[in-house]
This record gives C-alpha cells, sequence and structure tokens, in this order.
C-alpha cells in the first residue's frame, strides 16, 4: 500500500533533513544555486480531474463506459497537500519523488442502464460512488549538459498508482440494491527530460516532461507527465514559488481485484489530472 510505503519514505526524508542540517553552509551549497544538494516541499495543489472508466467481467462481458464527473457527479476540483523531495546525489545526478493522494465521493441518478463489473445497475437507482487514487513519482535524472545558469538532463521514472473504488446503488421501489469495490495497484515507468535555469541569482525555473507507452504484468497503456515551475530562492534555506503538474493515462488494467480479492475484472482508464500548486520549499 502506498500510504504505508509513504511512512517509511517520510521516516527517511526526516533523517536525511537532519543528517543535512548538520552539515557545513559552505558544503549544503555546493551544488546551488542551481541545484540543491537535497530539499524538502510542502505544497497545496488545486486539483482538476477528468476520469472516464469501464469495468468489464468475465461472466457478463465489456461494461458501460462513465464519466465519473460528468455521469456520476463525482467532483472535478480538489484542494490537496502535496509532498516531494528532490536528492542531487552528484553534480549531474538527481533524484526526484513527488507524491498525491486525491478522495472523492458523489452521489447521482441513472438515467441509463449500467452494467460495472459484475452488477447490472437498473434506471432510476440511486448511486453512491467512492474513488480514490495515490500516485506516487519517483525520477532519475542525469544532467550531461549545461553550465552554473542552466542545464539540461534525461533519465526514467515509475509512477506508482493505487486506484480504489466503491459503487454501490438502491432502487426504492424493487428495492434492488448491490455494490461493488474494486482496487489495483499498478507501476508505471516513462522516460523523463528536465530544463532548468537561473533567471538571476535569486529566480529558478525548472521544467520535465516524461512519456512511454508500456505493457508490464497487468497494465497496458501510456502516460504523459509535464512538469514547470518557477521559484524565488530566499538565502541559502529556503525558496517560494508555484508551478503547474499535468499527468494522463489511457491503459487497460487486467486483474482488478474485488472485495473478495479475485481478480475478475478489467477496468480501462483514461484519466487526466492537472493542478496548479503553491509550495514553500527548504533547501539543503
Amino acid at each position: 500500500m502506498i500510504r504505508y510505503r509513504l511512512v517509511i519514505v517520510t521516516c527517511g526524508i526526516i533523517t536525511c533533513l537532519f543528517l543535512a542540517a548538520a552539515a557545513p553552509v559552505e558544503a549544503q551549497s555546493e551544488f546551488g544555486p542551481l541545484f540543491d544538494k537535497f530539499n524538502f516541499k510542502l505544497a497545496g495543489s488545486w486539483v482538476r480531474m477528468s476520469t472516464v472508466v469501464r469495468l468489464d467481467s468475465e461472466s457478463l462481458g465489456e461494461g458501460t463506459t462513465l464519466n465519473f464527473e460528468d455521469d456520476l457527479d463525482l467532483g472535478k476540483n480538489e484542494t490537496i497537500p502535496t509532498l516531494a523531495f528532490d536528492w542531487q546525489i552528484a553534480r549531474k545526478h538527481k533524484l526526484g519523488v513527488r507524491w498525491q493522494d486525491i478522495d472523492r465521493d458523489s452521489s447521482a441518478q441513472a438515467l441509463t442502464e449500467i452494467q460495472w463489473g459484475d452488477e447490472i445497475i437498473p434506471v432510476n437507482a440511486d448511486i453512491n460512488l467512492s474513488f480514490d487514487i495515490a500516485q506516487l513519482f519517483v525520477d532519475y535524472t542525469y544532467y550531461p549538459w549545461g553550465d552554473e545558469r542552466w542545464a539540461f538532463g534525461f533519465g526514467g521514472g515509475l509512477r506508482v498508482m493505487e486506484l480504489s473504488t466503491t459503487l454501490e446503488y438502491r432502487e426504492e421501489n424493487e428495492e434492488i440494491e448491490g455494490s461493488t469495490d474494486a482496487k489495483g495497484t499498478g507501476p508505471l515507468p516513462y522516460l523523463y527530460f528536465e530544463y532548468r535555469t537561473l533567471f538571476s541569482d535569486n529566480w529558478r525555473f525548472v521544467t520535465g516532461l516524461g512519456w512511454l507507452y508500456v505493457e508490464i504484468g497487468d497494465i497496458k497503456g501510456g502516460q504523459w507527465i509535464g512538469r514547470a515551475g518557477i521559484e524565488y530562492l530566499l538565502g541559502n534555506r529556503w525558496s517560494f514559488g508555484g508551478a503547474l503538474n499535468y499527468a494522463t493515462i489511457d491503459v487497460d488494467w487486467t486483474g482488478v481485484e474485488t472485495e473478495e480479492s479475485e481478480s475478475l475484472l478489467t477496468a480501462a482508464i483514461k484519466m487526466d489530472i492537472h493542478d496548479f500548486t503553491l509550495f514553500a520549499r527548504v533547501r539543503f
């Protein structure tokens, strides 16, 4: 589970912060201001989402394609925290991590008959939907080109996603009710490119782009990841800024587990998640 891994990662971050804080300022700023040897970022993100999902059944066949925001009134916008850190292992080598958890609920009425996994939801049934997605981005970048004011690099990353969906329905007149709980966790690798530059000694700009079409394990499909941010460097320790982030996936996901942990379902997922983020970064 990503949440349990996050506890381990957070403990590691805290340990690194204490170790880095004990180092002399001259050693800590060895790669600055273009790079930080280590930094930790706490951010608030205004997220906008589009989620299209189809849940197929082995026995009933292809399910109904649902746009969660339009068909089931799931909220398109959320305000969530984002945690991230970068570790500049050496002048030309960086490891970055970013984590988000988006949890949404809605209530709606079925306008047509819906097949959702092994369930057939009748017209006019009341539907309660809970949808949770946690995503962890881990990427490595090597910078072969640049100088003291700019750098361009490439590398690879891994986007680990944990999806959890619970759909409950009830038709009061005929007393028909049921529920389906589906969940899945999977890694999605990507190629990654990053460019960073200093507009001045205090203003730093960073942008990155990731993409890959993969077939790995139970997941087949592609994704795009984009980032662009600018920040003001306040002394040796702090910086403040804003960023735009974009992540999209379009995958077929087999072996999705039900609440009985039976791998009987297949999900077709097309999801866009983009956000505007304001952040504070502590630099070491």
